[in-house]
């Protein structure tokens, strides 16, 4: 039972190296193949006519043995009468002239030699002769070592046994005779194999040019390269089944192009469009892990396709976000079932500090078999979006909350000047005294401030839509006005620099807009006091298009706590905001966008440490408000 394995695998090996050792080429093969049939079939065809020749030979050897021993026993018996016993050796002698004969030999009853030919001299009867002895009364052919053939027949005198005589044929000449037949065998066979081969290199030479063609063909389309192989279509050389094949390789490598081809196309056209979608794609296996996603998810994510790919998603987002967007993925895998605007928020590892949100789409990518081979994910971020409506919910609240300060402004406007008319007939009373009228002079000079704090906040809300000359001196005074209050708690020393009556032709509503945006920011800057300078020339500057233009240069200084290089590249951004929740994000962005209605520009400069401090320095050209401009950008902006 052990050796059996080691049996069939010996016999299995041994099968191997036999198919290794055998021809590859169809040529090799039928022409060994060719040579072992035609070798088997002449080995059989051999055989038979030899086996056929012995038993003839065989027949017609005992027929010929047997009338030759009629005839010498005849003649020895002759002999015999005569009592001529020395010529009985002639006799035998003489019948080796016939070439079938090789020895004749008379021996009496018990087998002692009377007489022999000469080749027969020096030898007695043997086990096989001796054998037969006591049974030689008659005629007999029988067969002694190797087959041969040898015979016995009595020599009869007055009807009585006097002698035997004993013939053994010559087995050389039977032996010439299969010699011959195997010879003519043989060269029968080279000629019948030669006369066979020969059509086969004539024939297949026909068959197999073809087929190595095909071979080569067929190798350049399994490598896929794109294009039609060499020497495409390949030439039809034959009228039998190689040049069918052939015609139909052409038509099927046709047919195989044409379908590349147009697989190609789709798969371009898939693959821009995937890679060009302003959304994110992506692609995940049953592990949960990256398969595939498009550059702009990578954009969106800040991290390279090649570090994304393979990976799960909890070494992208940390947390609880993993663990929603995993969730998801699981979901769509158990229950085959698109999720659509799934909102995710969370932050990414790079960016532990900044968090963002994102609407999800969940669903199934099927194979031919039904099964789940991967779930597909489109993501979009909205995370600029919700800032935007918070931005707006709360722009809302101070657009609603100006418009109730204008109205209460509006209303206590009225009551205003009719105590400002009773203060001024108080005053010229003659039965008031000095004390009295001290009295009434400081709520006179606190009623005008009241009153002008009044007219400010109606400025800020009923701007004018038309251009006109601005005095930028009191533009900026009356948003000092306004924000005199916060300057005084803030212990905020504010240092004016202009040089003469600087005016500028534009929105003046839209000027104290972008005045009171830098000057509240350089406040908040200085919480703990500091210095503001204000600064009002004419001088020269570069417009937005970029072209050196005169006009009036404006410059908002403050020593706070300054700015960083990463604050200050997104300054004028919408939306960005260093003051959490007490900002907007775009006021600044608002500012800048009305200096360049007015083709003016503004640069900022700041530093931090010691000392620290911002600068805004704005620059409106001369003429820099077009009118026709206005019926582009009719609408007032609200301050951010």
């Amino acid at each position: 039972m052990v050796q059996l394995p080691l049996f069939r695998g010996s016999a299995y090996s041994g099968h191997i190296r036999m198919r290794r050792t055998l021809p590859k080429t169809l040529f090799g093969q039928l022409v060994l193949g060719t040579i072992v049939a035609q070798t088997l079939l002449l080995g059989l065809f051999i055989w038979y006519t030899v086996v056929s020749q012995k038993q003839i030979a065989e027949v017609r050897t005992r027929q010929r043995i047997g009338q030759q021993l009629d005839r010498l026993a005849s003649a020895c018996a002759k002999q015999w009468a005569k009592g001529d016993m020395a010529s009985l050796h002639d006799v035998l002698e003489l019948s080796r002239i016939a070439p079938t004969i090789e020895v004749a030999r008379l021996t009496d009853l018990s087998g002692k030699t009377m007489a022999v030919s000469e080749s027969g001299r020096d030898q007695g009867l043997d086990a096989y002769e001796l054998d037969v002895l006591k049974d030689a009364t008659h005629q007999q052919i029988f067969s002694i070592r190797n087959g041969q053939l040898e015979a016995v027949t009595p020599v009869a005198m007055g009807g009585k046994t006097v002698a035997l005589l004993w013939l053994e044929p010559n087995h050389a000449v039977s032996l010439n005779t299969l010699n011959a037949v195997v010879r003519v065998s043989l060269t029968y066979g080279g000629f019948a194999l030669l006369a066979n081969l020969l059509p086969i290199f004539l024939i297949v030479r026909s068959v197999t040019k073809p087929l190595r063609r095909l071979k080569r063909a067929t190798q350049q389309v399994m490598q896929q390269n794109p294009g039609l192989p060499a020497g495409f279509p390949l030439p039809v050389t034959t009228r039998n089944e190689a040049g069918d094949l052939t015609a139909s390789f052409n038509t099927m490598v046709r047919e195989l192009e044409e379908q590349r081809r147009g697989l190609l196309e789709t798969l371009a056209l898939l693959d821009s469009m995937l890679g060009n979608a302003p959304i994110g794609f992506a692609f995940f296996d049953p592990g949960l892990n990256y398969v595939r996603l498009n550059q702009f998810l990578a954009d969106m994510y800040e991290v390279p396709i090649g570090q994304q790919l393979g990976r799960r998603v909890s070494e992208l987002f940390p947390g609880a976000m993993a663990e929603e967007l995993e969730a998801c993925l699981a979901k769509v895998f158990a229950t085959g079932q698109a999720m659509r605007n799934v909102e995710l928020s969370g932050e990414m590892r790079h960016a532990p500090n900044v968090r963002r949100s994102w609407l999800m789409h969940f669903y199934p990518v099927r194979t031919e078999q039904e099964t789940i081979r991967w779930v597909g994910v489109i993501v979009v971020e909205i995370t600029e979006r919700l800032q935007a409506e918070e931005t707006l919910r709360r722009t809302e609240k101070l657009a609603a909350t100006g418009r109730l300060a204008a109205s209460i402004a509006h209303e206590i406007n009225n009551p205003l000047e009719a105590v400002t008319n009773l203060l001024y007939l108080l005053r010229t009373h003659s039965a008031i005294d000095e004390t009295a009228l001290s009295y009434v002079s400081m709520a006179q000079a606190e009623l005008g401030r009241v009153s002008e704090i009044t007219q400010q906040m109606l400025r800020f809300y009923r701007q004018s839509t038309l251009p006109r000359m601005t005095d930028v001196g009191q533009v900026l005074e009356s948003v000092l006005d306004l924000y005199q209050s916060r300057i005084v708690a803030a212990h905020v020393t504010v240092a004016k620099k202009f040089s003469g009556s600087p005016g500028v032709f534009g929105l003046s509503g839209e000027m104290r807009q972008v005045f009171a945006n830098l000057i509240g920011n350089a406040l908040d800057a200085m919480p703990g006091g500091g210095q503001l300078v204000l600064r009002a020339r004419r001088g020269s500057g570069r417009r937005s298009d970029g072209v050196w233009s005169e006009g009036v240069r404006v410059s908002v200084t403050d020593n706070g706590s300054g700015m960083s290089r990463e604050t200050m590249a997104r300054v004028f951004e919408a939306f960005f905001t260093t003051k959490q929740a007490t900002g907007t994000g775009l006021g600044l962005w608002v500012s800048e966008e009305i200096i360049r209605k007015h083709s003016g520009s503004v640069r900022v400069r700041s530093r931090t440490g010691m000392p620290s401090g911002t600068c805004f320095s704005v620059f409106f050209p001369d003429a820099g408000l077009k009118v026709d401009q206005l019926e582009v950008a009719d609408a007032t902006v609200s301050a951010g």
